[in-house]
């Protein structure tokens, strides 16, 4: 991957995912101490076939003097350990630190997983994933923590339809997911801990996942469009410094 930001990244790899089929997957975990420190785990995937075609349609750009990026060409993930390791380490704020990092092949898949240490989520959120994202972390009336953050999707999605018939608007949703066939998004966070509430697909304990995945569910892609990540988790025993405002949460945070 690229060292883009969140936004960024949602807004390039929807549209290969629109352009080239789906064959799109990434998995994030960001696991959270009760001092605020943590760990963030990513692991992104393409197959190798979507990957021959964007390097044909870059070379193609190349040829005909366009930049990647402004041919809209440009791969959204990179799999060279080393370029990856060189571009985050000169961007890198301080307190965050990535400590592993390997790409594999897997039937038919390239898949890159690296893992980054942070001393505190507003380091987190000043790296190149999050930082068009908003995010927030901020204390409720009876002391427990609510985590904020916003997909950064909502640019990146075609409009779906509105004030159709509920006919005309499962065709144009059932149309979009034959597009985006295979894409398959996962985010979890572990918190420090028990979660109490959250809009997320899966709960269990301190752990709470979305996950979107076209093949399962259609309706993922217009969720997205105004779609924020949201958990409360119990306050008391960890004592972690607040930062962001209610302003990271819209009013249509919850499926």
């Amino acid at each position: 991957m690229k060292v883009m930001n969140l936004k960024t990244r949602w807004l390039v790899a929807l549209a290969v995912a629109l352009v080239l089929g789906g064959c799109v997957k990434v998995e994030q975990t960001l696991t959270l101490k009760k001092d605020g420190s943590g760990t963030l785990d990513m692991r992104y995937g393409m197959s190798e076939q979507t990957i021959a075609q964007m390097d044909a349609m870059q070379t193609m750009a190349e040829s005909m003097g366009q930049e990647a990026e402004d041919a809209g060409s440009e791969n959204p993930f990179d799999f060279d350990e080393a370029e990856v390791r060189e571009q985050f380490e000169a961007e890198a704020p301080e307190g965050v630190e990535l400590v592993s990092l390997n790409s594999e092949s897997i039937d038919g898949w390239k898949y890159m997983n690296l893992k980054l240490t942070f001393d505190d989520l507003a380091a987190l959120r000043e790296t190149e994933f999050f930082s068009d994202g908003a995010m927030s972390l901020t204390k409720n009336a009876d002391g427990n923590y609510v985590l904020v953050q916003s997909t950064g999707a909502e640019d990146a999605m075609p409009p779906t339809p509105s004030g159709g018939s509920e006919v005309a608007e499962a065709a144009m949703l059932q149309q979009m997911a034959g597009m985006f066939a295979g894409m398959r998004i996962v985010t979890t966070v572990v918190a420090p801990s028990e979660v109490i509430e959250s809009n997320a697909t899966e709960t269990d304990g301190r752990k709470a996942s979305w996950v979107f995945d076209v093949d399962e569910d259609p309706t993922v892609l217009s969720k997205l469009q105004n779609m924020s990540l949201r958990m409360v988790f119990k306050g008391k025993g960890v004592d972690i410094a607040e930062f962001g405002s209610a302003e990271a949460e819209p009013e249509a945070a919850k499926e």
